[in-house]
Parts: structure tokens; C-alpha cells; sequence
């Protein structure tokens, strides 16, 4: 069972326009994760904190997997789902496919997202691309292609 999944999301990232395999597990977002992918030692990567009911953030996370894998595919996509606990239906949900790695919020959700970044409120898709040298910029809503175009350039 667990092979036959495997592939099957192998082939929905291939699908969904990702290059590498759909995420096997989902990953605890905590008060320490956020600290660990700013961590100056850490890859470039690009973060979508996104929501079940988003109705813009697939389509966020499809275009910003197809660019990266286009521009710069050593930068790591990031996806964090801020309001679900069922690790399995999110594992299956074809969206989150494109990324290399998938997280769910665990503990109080206001206090990871202040944790974040004191100013946001929680609204989807947010964005954040962060560098790998501890520098940080954010983008509520999708953002356009040329600011993720011109930060993937800037990361190589």
C-alpha cells in the first residue's frame, strides 16, 4: 500500500509540474520551525502558508513550483497548512505535490503565525522567500511572477 502511494504521488508532482517527488510525509510546524528555515546555513527556499479553504493557493503553489524548477530548482518549496490536523488528507490532496516538503501547524495557530511575522493575520496565501543567509521577504496573496522570478535570479 504504502509503495503504491509512493508512486502514485510521484506521478501527481510529476503532473502537477513538480520535477521531484510529492512530499512522503507531513512535518510538524512548531515554534521551532520557523527559526530552522531562517537559519543562515539553511537553503534558499520559497514558503506558502496556505489554508484548506484557500482557493488561491494551489494555484499559487503550482506557478511558484513551475518557476523554481524552471530558474533556480536548488531552492526548496516549503508548504504549511495552517488549519489541518489529518496528515493523510493532506498527503493525498494533489496540490501540495509540487512542494519538497509539506508541514502542518501544531500548537496555537496565532502564536506560530506571530511567530512568523508579528504583522500578518493570518490571511492566504502568504508567501515568503527566504533567502538562506537569514534575510526574509513576504507576500500576502500570490505573488507576481516577475518578484518571484527576480528573487529566484537573485538566490543562485
Amino acid at each position: 500500500m504504502t509503495f503504491r502511494f509512493t508512486i502514485c504521488a510521484s506521478l501527481l508532482a510529476l503532473a502537477a509540474g513538480g520535477g521531484a517527488a510529492a512530499p512522503a510525509a507531513v512535518e510538524p510546524f512548531d515554534k521551532s520551525s520557523w527559526p530552522a528555515l531562517l537559519a543562515p546555513a539553511s537553503r534558499p527556499a520559497i514558503v506558502v502558508f496556505t489554508s484548506v479553504g484557500c482557493t488561491h493557493c494551489p494555484g499559487a503553489i503550482k506557478r511558484l513550483a513551475a518557476q523554481r524548477t524552471a530558474a533556480n530548482p536548488r531552492v526548496t518549496l516549503v508548504v504549511v497548512s495552517m488549519d489541518s490536523d489529518d496528515d493523510a488528507a493532506l498527503l493525498r490532496d494533489p496540490h501540495y505535490a509540487p512542494a519538497d516538503r509539506l508541514l502542518s501547524f501544531r500548537g496555537h495557530p496565532q502564536a506560530l503565525q506571530y511567530s512568523v511575522n508579528p504583522g500578518w493575520r493570518g490571511m492566504t496565501p502568504y508567501v515568503a522567500f527566504i533567502d538562506g543567509k537569514g534575510g526574509v521577504q513576504f507576500v500576502l496573496g500570490e505573488p507576481k511572477a516577475s518578484v518571484s522570478a527576480e528573487w529566484l535570479k537573485a538566490v543562485r
